[in-house]
C-alpha cells in the first residue's frame, strides 16, 4: 500500500488525504492505535475498475481454487497409490491427526471470527399485517387479495375493490441458517465423529494391553482435548443455527472470498486432502489483482495446452512435498515449468516466469509465460505471453486498433522481448550461431467482447499472424481466442512455424536445408561374406569408394556426399544403420583391376567402376537406424539414393526417401496432426536442381496417396484412382484429414 498526500490539521487530531492501493483489491482492515493499543477499527473494500467485481474477479478466484484443488487431488491420488503395497501401523490416522493438530488453531480463529461477524442470509417469516403497512406487494399477496383471503373487516378501495383489513405477509429477516454455515457445521461433525472413532480404537487398544501404556493414555487425553474444542466450535451460534440439508455439488464463492470463511474453507479442505498446502497462490489472500490475474492466466494456459495435446496435466510439476506439507511451486519471480512430452514427435513446455540471461542477452529478460515447442530436428521455438491487467479504452486507442486493449507501452514490451531474447542453436550443428527463438509474442489482457467476433477484426488480433506481435483477450468463460491461437501454433510443423518468423535462426536453417535438398547422396553398402569390417577399414584408410558403372543411373556422376550403411554384425547389439558419411571430392571411371584392394575381386577385372574420392570419413552423431515406423527393420543389400537434406534429417531408414523440402513439410504436418500414414519409395531419378521432385509416396490405409511432383505441387491419388494436383501444403493436409 502506498500513502500520499496525508495532511494533518488541528495539531494532528485530524488526518485526511488519499490512500493509493495500486492494483490491490478486496477488503482491508484499518486499526487506530491510541498509546500503542487498539482503539477502534474499520474495514473498506476496494473494487476493480477493469473487471466485473461480482463476476470476473470472483470467478478468477473460484477457478484458481478449482484448478489447484483438482491438481492437488490428482497429485495426492498418485502419491497414495505408490504406497499401497506397504503395511504401516495406521498411517492414515496418524497423518490425519497430525494435520488436525496443525490446522486446529487456524480453524478455531477463523470460526470465532465468523461467530463475531457472520454473513447472514434472509429468511421470510409469515406475519399478519394491516393492508396499509404491507411493505412488499408480491404475487402471493395479490393472489390473496383477489381471493378475499385475510382477517378483519372489508375495506373499500378505489375502483370498487374490497379487501380484508389484514393479510398474510412474508417479511424478510436476517437468518444464520445459510448453506455456508450448514457446510461448515457438517464438516465439523465429520471431524467430531472421526475423533470419537479414534478414541474408541485407542481405548480398546489400551484395554487389550491391560492398562499398560502411557503413550495410549496421552493420545486419549489429546483426543479428548481436540474433541472438546471441536464440540465448542459446533456450539457457536452460526453453526448451531444451521440446518442439515445441502444441495448436491454445493459450491459457494462466499467460502472462497469472505474473511473468516475462506480461512475455514481452506483448513477444512486441506484436512480432507490429507496434506497441508503452502504457497502464495493457495492462500487466496493475495489482493494484488494484477498478480492474481497473472496466476490465473498461467493455470488457464496449462489447462488449454493439456486440452490441445490430449495429455493430462503433470500435477507433480506444480507441487512439492515439504516438511509443512504440500507446497504449490507457482510463485511470483520463481520459474515453474510444466512439460507435455511426446506430443506427436515433439514436447511442449509451459513455463512461468522464465529467465533469459547469458552471453547473448545484454539485459536479463523475464516474461510472465512461455510456451516452448521442442522438436528434435529444429531449434527451440517459443510463444511468449505477458499478462497485462491494464487496459486502454480511450477513443484514440480504439480508433487506432478498432478495439480496447493493453496500453501501447505493454505492446512495445512484446517487441522488446522478441528482439532481446537470443539463444544459441544446438551444439553439434553446422554453422552454429545465436539467433532469435521467439516466434510470436502476445499480451494477455482482461477483455470480454460485447458481440461475438468483435475482436477478430481488431489490429491487435490480426497482427499476431502478420508480424508475430499482438494481444489476446482472456477471461473466465471467454477463452476462445487463446484456444484458437494455441491450437493454430500446435497444429503446425517446424517448416510452417519457420515461415512466420521474422529474422529468426529457424529461417536460416530452412534456407540451408533447401540447398541441401539439391545435393544427391549415395548410401553405399559393404561387401558381404564376412568382409564388412575389412571393407569399412579400407574406405576409411584410403578415402575411396567404388561401385559398378550403371548406364541408366545418371545420379552416379552428380553425387556430392557418400554415406555408408553398417549391417547389424558391425553394430552389435544394435540394429543396422547408416553410420558414416563423407564429402565427395572427385569422381572417375576406372576398371576394377586398377583399384587396389586387399581382397580379390570375383568380378571381371575389366568391368568399369565409378570411383569416388572422399574427404575424411566421419561417424554420424545420430546413426540412421534400420527401423520403419512400426519399429521393424528391412533388408538393405543394394545401394540407395537420397539427398543431404534427408541424410541430416532422417532418424530411421524410411525417412531417407524424403529428399525434398516439400516432402519434409508434408511429413511434419501429418505427424503434427496425428495422421497415420506409410512412406513408399518410387524409382530413383536424377534430381533437377531447378525443379526438384520427390519419389516418396505418402499413403494411408484408406487408399489416399500423395507424391511431390515439383513445381506442379503434390500429385494426389484417391482410392478410386482419380488423380489431381494440389500446390499448397495446407490443402494437402486437409485432403489427408478428410481421407482419414
Amino acid at each position: 500500500m502506498i500513502t500520499r498526500d496525508i495532511n494533518q490539521e488541528e495539531g494532528g487530531r485530524i488526518l485526511h488525504g488519499y490512500v493509493n492501493f495500486g492494483s490491490q483489491v478486496g477488503r482491508s482492515e484499518f486499526t487506530v492505535l491510541l498509546d500503542g493499543r487498539p482503539e477502534f477499527g474499520f474495514e473498506i473494500e476496494i473494487f476493480p475498475a477493469k473487471l466485473d467485481y461480482e463476476n470476473d474477479y470472483r470467478q478468477i478466484l473460484a477457478e484458481v481454487q478449482e484448478i489447484l484443488t483438482g491438481l492437488a487431488l490428482a497429485y495426492l491420488r498418485a502419491t497414495f497409490q505408490l504406497g499401497l503395497g506397504f503395511q504401516t501401523p495406521q498411517p492414515t490416522h496418524v497423518e490425519w491427526l497430525s494435520l488436525l493438530r496443525h490446522v486446529m488453531d487456524e480453524l478455531e480463529r477463523a470460526l470465532r471470527y465468523i461467530a463475531a461477524r457472520p454473513v447472514r442470509g434472509l429468511d421470510r417469516e409469515p406475519v399478519m399485517a394491516r393492508v396499509e403497512k404491507v411493505k412488499r406487494v408480491d404475487a402471493s399477496i395479490r393472489s390473496e387479495l383477489r381471493r378475499g383471503k385475510g382477517t378483519g373487516g372489508l375495506l373499500q378501495l378505489g375502483g370498487g375493490v374490497r379487501v380484508r383489513e389484514r393479510v398474510m405477509e412474508r417479511r424478510a429477516r436476517p437468518a444464520l441458517d445459510t448453506l455456508e454455515h450448514c457446510w461448515i457445521a457438517r464438516q465439523l461433525k465429520l471431524i467430531h465423529q472421526r475423533l470419537r472413532r479414534l478414541r474408541a480404537q485407542e481405548q480398546q487398544r489400551l484395554q487389550e494391553s491391560s492398562g499398560k501404556g502411557e503413550r495410549g493414555r496421552r493420545v486419549i487425553c489429546e483426543l479428548d482435548r481436540l474433541d472438546e474444542r471441536i464440540a465448542a466450535l459446533c456450539r457457536l451460534e452460526p453453526l448451531d443455527a444451521a440446518g442439515d440439508t445441502l444441495p448436491p455439488g454445493f459450491v459457494s464463492l462466499q467460502l472462497l472470498a469472505a474473511p473468516g470463511y475462506r480461512e475455514t474453507y481452506r483448513a477444512l479442505l486441506l484436512l480432507s486432502l490429507g496434506l497441508r498446502l503452502e504457497g502464495g497462490l493457495v492462500r487466496l489472500s493475495v489482493k494484488d489483482l494484477s498478480q492474481l490475474y497473472e496466476y490465473w492466466c498461467y493455470l488457464a494456459l496449462v489447462r488449454l495446452i493439456a486440452e490441445a495435446t490430449g495429455r493430462e496435466i503433470p500435477a507433480g510439476r506444480l507441487f512439492t512435498v515439504s516438511r509443512q506439507g504440500l507446497q504449490v511451486l507457482l510463485q511470483k519471480g520463481r520459474t515453474t515449468s510444466v512439460a507435455f512430452d511426446d506430443c506427436h514427435g515433439r514436447s511442449v513446455k509451459v513455463v512461468y516466469n522464465p529467465r533469459f540471461q547469458g552471453d547473448y542477452v545484454l539485459i536479463p529478460q523475464q516474461p510472465d509465460m512461455l510456451v516452448t515447442l521442442a522438436d528434435p530436428d529444429w531449434p527451440v521455438l517459443h510463444l511468449l505471453l505477458d499478462a497485462k491487467y491494464r487496459i486502454d479504452c480511450s477513443p484514440e486507442f480504439v480508433g487506432r486498433y478498432s478495439c480496447p486493449g493493453p496500453p501501447e507501452d505493454a505492446l512495445n514490451v512484446m517487441h522488446r522481448y522478441r528482439d532481446a531474447i537470443i539463444e544459441n542453436s544446438r551444439p553439434g550443428w553446422e554453422e552454429c550461431c545465436p539467433g532469435r527463438t521467439i516466434v510470436q509474442a502476445a499480451a494477455v489482457f482482461p477483455f470480454r467482447e460485447q458481440a461475438e467476433g468483435e475482436y477478430r477484426g481488431s489490429l491487435l488480433w490480426q497482427s499476431l499472424a502478420r508480424i508475430g506481435i499482438g494481444a489476446v483477450p482472456l477471461l473466465p468463460g471467454d477463452e476462445g481466442y487463446m484456444r484458437e491461437w494455441l491450437q493454430t501454433a500446435l497444429r503446425k510443423g517446424g517448416w510452417a512455424l519457420a515461415d512466420q518468423v521474422i529474422d529468426h535462426q529457424a529461417r536460416e536453417r530452412a534456407f540451408a536445408w533447401r540447398s541441401a535438398a539439391a545435393e544427391p547422396v549415395l548410401v553405399g553398402i559393404l561387401r558381404g561374406n564376412g568382409g564388412e569390417e575389412q571393407h569399412l577399414n579400407w574406405i576409411k584408410e584410403n578415402n575411396l569408394y567404388y561401385m559398378p558403372l550403371s548406364r541408366t543411373q545418371r545420379r552416379q556422376f552428380a553425387v556430392r556426399h557418400l554415406a555408408v550403411y553398417l549391417p547389424a554384425t558391425l553394430r552389435l547389439p544394435g540394429a543396422g544403420a547408416v553410420a558414416y558419411r563423407a564429402r565427395v571430392t572427385g569422381i572417375e571411371v576406372v576398371q576394377r583391376k586398377d583399384i587396389p584392394t586387399p581382397w580379390v575381386s570375383s568380378r571381371d577385372g575389366n568391368a568399369l567402376q565409378v570411383l569416388y574420392h572422399l574427404s575424411r570419413v566421419r561417424a554420424i552423431e545420430n546413426p540412421i537406424l534400420n527401423k520403419g515406423s512400426a519399429g521393424r527393420g528391412g533388408r538393405f543389400s543394394t545401394h540407395r539414393w537420397t539427398s543431404r537434406l534427408a541424410l541430416e534429417r532422417a532418424r530411421i531408414l524410411e525417412e531417407l526417401f524424403l529428399e525434398t523440402e516439400p516432402e519434409w513439410r508434408l511429413y511434419e504436418g501429418l505427424r503434427a496432426r496425428g495422421i497415420t500414414f506409410q512412406i513408399v519409395p518410387g524409382p530413383v531419378k536424377l534430381t533437377n536442381p531447378e525443379n526438384p521432385a520427390g519419389r516418396a509416396w505418402f499413403s494411408t490405409e484408406g487408399g489416399l496417396s500423395a507424391r511431390y511432383a515439383g513445381a506442379s505441387g503434390f500429385l494426389i491419388k484417391e482410392a478410386g484412382g482419380k488423380e489431381k494436383c494440389i500446390s499448397r501444403i495446407e490443402d494437402v493436409l486437409g485432403q489427408f484429414e478428410k481421407g482419414t
